[in-house]
């Protein structure tokens, strides 16, 4: 390509970010970054009942936390701030140039005022109708009647109308469905600016229109946006030719229905990308499922089947991802298979990677807490399918039972078992972590010293534990599943060498004060 790549994503914040826009945002993302090209973020808040900062935010915030991070757009956070050359990135603050551009068509006769009344057109568009045809402004029944022809000038409030061609087809050469013809009078004059307030004004330009100029003007290579938007686009052809600009390459892309083929809806599970947040899922897992609605990877000319190729990383998606590679049909989101991504996600990364995602889901003590501590208890609980399910395996680090399972204290807590936990309760030193200390599987955190010793504490802990089995001649569930019950509450919790020194010395003595 000999122009660098750029691609945009420009949604509406008229409400939630859904995973829709939000899979588009992430073609865009990945086809910039594969061509070393720019991805931008755009605002169209030329919607003004429902477009508001807060949704603004919403959106800011989604893209941020689901990595899509972008070259130019707004800066996160402060609505009036943007980085890159060309903005700004909201419609809303770039009413100026469109009005610039929308006088421009008007000088040279390729757009003009509308006086027509709302009540006028619709009583206009009952008579076509009547009369079994199909209502288009200023063509069929309507041509040399409209606006078009009465050469209104600008001593009366009016909106502004685009002057389309009236003959042979629009053709829209699309990267994913290949060329969509439209007929050129099946099309009407549309409407590029509403009726400003006094005469000569030109009122709030309006979406088809605005995409069009900042495309150009932002020097938009790749168009990538969902296939609701393909009827759009015959409208647009023509007005990028009536600015003299060069299309950009178009690529829509299919719509994303339930597992069931209908329509995606919340009895399909979350819709929303902070729902997706909410429940504790990694923005890998959300980023990899939905790269994988309508695009199939492919390794050496080969789709991706096993189970281990389908776990690709941000780079591995990066390099093959290709348009030509995406299916034009619907595509089916698939909730169970998002969990599994995500539970594999968590099993494979290290503890450094989860802890971030982590910590929003635990008490604020989390983050007074050694690394070495961190890395044992986010290593304990990887087996979780979701960062939530961690975070309620280790309550039992940062609170005492409130309750305790009456049947689990009935079986475990025999009189058999007391003495061995009164020996537990007497143990000390295998749980004081020193910052900068690695867990006990070896991986170090800040220093080279941190993984031997704690794994020095662990080997410590499970000879005492042994000892005291053998003392008593008690098997190892018997100690474990009462120790469980006393610390957690529960028969359920990480390894018991993992929740001893996940709880501490001090405070497993305190918690076992109870039962002795």
């Amino acid at each position: 390509m000999s122009r660098q790549v750029v691609t945009r994503f420009a949604p509406s914040p008229t409400g939630m970010l859904h995973i829709g826009g939000v899979r588009t945002a992430l073609f865009s993302w990945l086809f910039a970054r594969k061509h070393g090209g720019r991805f931008i973020l755009r605002i169209e808040d030329t919607d003004l009942s429902r477009s508001t900062d807060d949704n603004i935010r919403i959106i800011e915030d989604g893209m941020a936390w689901c990595g899509l991070t972008w070259d130019e757009g707004p800066v996160l956070g402060d609505p009036g701030s943007w980085k890159g050359p060309n903005g700004p990135y909201r419609q809303m603050q770039r009413m100026e140039l469109y009005r610039a551009k929308i006088q421009e068509l008007l000088d040279k006769g390729l757009a003009y005022r509308c006086r027509c009344s709302r009540a006028a057109i619709e009583e206009r568009r009952k008579t076509v109708e009547a009369a079994g045809k199909v209502f288009q402004y200023n063509r069929g029944m309507d041509r040399g009647k409209g606006c078009a022809d009465a050469g209104h000038d600008a001593s009366e409030p009016a909106a502004i109308r685009f002057r389309m061609p009236e003959d042979g087809d629009i053709v829209v050469a699309d990267l994913i469905k290949g060329d969509t013809r439209f007929p050129a009078d099946s099309l009407d004059d549309w409407i590029i600016a509403r009726t400003g307030e006094g005469p000569g004004d030109i009122g709030v330009p309006t979406y088809n229109f605005c995409v069009v100029v900042d495309d150009t003007d932002m020097e938009v290579t790749h168009v990538i946006r969902g296939d609701d938007h393909l009827n759009n686009t015959p409208k647009q052809i023509p007005l990028f030719a009536a600015f003299g600009t060069g299309l950009p390459a178009f690529a829509h892309v299919p719509m994303i229905l339930g597992a069931d083929g209908a329509k995606l809806s919340k009895r399909h599970g979350a819709t929303s990308i902070t729902e997706y947040q909410a429940m504790g899922l990694l923005p890998s897992a959300v980023r990899l499922a939905l790269a994988r609605l309508s695009w199939t990877p492919k390794i050496d000319g080969r789709a991706v089947e096993s189970a281990e190729e389908e776990l690709l990383t941000d780079e591995q998606m990066i390099q093959l991802f290709d348009l030509a590679d995406c299916q034009k049909s619907a595509a089916r989101f698939d909730m169970d298979k998002l969990q599994w991504l995500n539970q594999k996600l968590i099993q494979r990364s290290p503890w450094q990677e989860l802890e971030p995602h982590l910590r929003p889901f635990m008490p604020e003590s989390w983050t007074s807490k050694p690394d070495a501590w961190k890395a044992q208890a986010i290593q304990a609980t990887q087996k979780g399918k979701s960062l939530t399910d961690m975070a309620e395996a280790l309550r039992f680090a940062f609170e005492r039972p409130a309750a305790f399972d009456e049947k689990a204290v009935e079986k475990f807590m025999t009189p058999a078992v007391k003495p061995a936990l009164r020996e537990v309760a007497a143990l000390t030193g295998y749980g004081h972590y020193s910052p900068g200390l690695a867990n006990r599987t070896g991986r170090e955190a800040d220093g080279p010293k941190g993984g031997a010793q704690e794994e020095h504490r662990h080997e410590a802990l499970e000879a005492a534990f042994t000892a005291i089995l053998e003392r008593h001649g008690l098997k190892t569930k018997d100690l474990a599943q009462a120790l469980r019950v006393a610390l957690c509450g529960s028969p359920v919790s990480p390894g018991i060498y993992d929740t001893l020194m996940l709880v501490g010395p001090d405070e497993v003595a305190a918690r076992l004060q109870r039962w002795l």
